[in-house]
């Protein structure tokens, strides 16, 4: 039997409940919780949980269930009435969160809801995961089963969007990060977006890892200022400089490694250009060295501006 559906059922309640999570800790937080980071977790859980997944069971799967034997008094029944209970805790929630960005004080009773909320919702997915899909397993054909999961898909795309469940999956994990004091919100953007990105931009970049070695540059398919071949991947820096250099492109490294550098520029005539290459030291939220990352930019249109430029023109 082809069991994407229920990998894609089992797949959402892993989203949900990281969110759960996450929303736990900051309702312990009190009065020092980030409202920002709440907001966005139950934003998630509506967004995601209740207009797309809930949405799959009561729409699809659950009428799936019932055309095929299960009474209509049993198991989808209670998950239904949990559903409604849920969407009433998320508004509760709702209110006191604009209470609190009113008042600056969150309501006593907040905690103690979250708490009631997220124990529901997660015996919920116990109760899914472990009772109601193996149920619906013994009657689900292998047809049936790719049946499914095109719907699933379908709704998906309609409610949230195409490839809506890896951008709130990425969202949530970003947003797992608040526990270091740090949303990494680039998590949300897919690697290939996050390319073309850099890939915009007027500057070359490439990266340094703390041994040395070239992990990364963009404009991979472009001409560039310093030539660069995918070869240079996995090389020693100092491999990719001229013999005249290497004693500065070690300093630089080593001083960063030590903390005691941050950054490095220097600029210089190159073809008809003027070049203005600088070093960024890459470190970790405990300060730790990770890395360096160069940019090299043709600065000489700049340095010809005069004067102000305030309406838009083709360019």
């Amino acid at each position: 039997m082809n069991p994407d559906y229920l990998n894609q059922l089992i797949n959402d309640h892993a989203v949900i409940e990281k969110a759960l999570v996450l929303l736990e800790k900051q309702a312990k937080r009190g009065d020092e919780m980030n409202l920002q980071i709440g907001r966005a977790l139950i934003d998630i859980i509506y967004e995601f949980g209740e207009k797309c997944h809930n949405q799959r069971e009561e729409q699809i799967y659950f009428p799936f269930l019932l055309e095929h034997g299960l009474p209509p008094q049993g198991p989808v029944a209670i998950m239904l009435q949990e559903h409604q209970s849920e969407r009433d805790y998320i508004e509760k929630i709702k209110l006191m969160f604009d209470e609190f960005e009113k008042e600056k004080k969150l309501p006593d009773e907040f905690q103690s809801l979250v708490e009631a909320y997220t124990d529901l919702t997660k015996n919920h997915i116990w109760k899914e995961n472990d009772i109601l899909y193996p149920m619906g397993r013994r009657i689900i054909s292998e047809e049936d089963g790719e049946h499914l999961m095109k719907e699933f898909l379908k709704l998906e795309k309609e409610t949230i969007g195409e490839g809506g469940f890896l951008r709130f999956q990425t969202l949530v994990n970003s947003l797992e990060k608040q526990a270091e004091g740090r949303i990494d919100l680039l998590a949300s953007i897919p690697t290939s977006t996050l390319t073309n990105i850099l890939d915009s931009l007027p500057i070359e970049l490439s990266f340094v890892d703390k041994d040395d070695r070239v992990l990364y540059f963009n404009k991979v398919d472009e001409e560039k200022i310093f030539t660069r071949s995918l070869s240079v991947v996995g090389r020693l820096v100092q491999q990719c400089h001229p013999q005249k250099s290497v004693h500065l492109v070690n300093q630089i490294l080593k001083e960063m490694k030590a903390g005691n550098r941050e950054k490095a520029t220097f600029w210089l005539n190159f073809n008809e250009m003027f070049v203005h290459i600088s070093y960024f030291a890459v470190r970790d939220t405990q300060g730790n060295y990770e890395g360096c990352v160069e940019v090299v930019q043709d600065i000489k249109p700049y340095r010809d501006l005069g004067g102000e430029k305030r309406l838009l023109d083709m360019e």
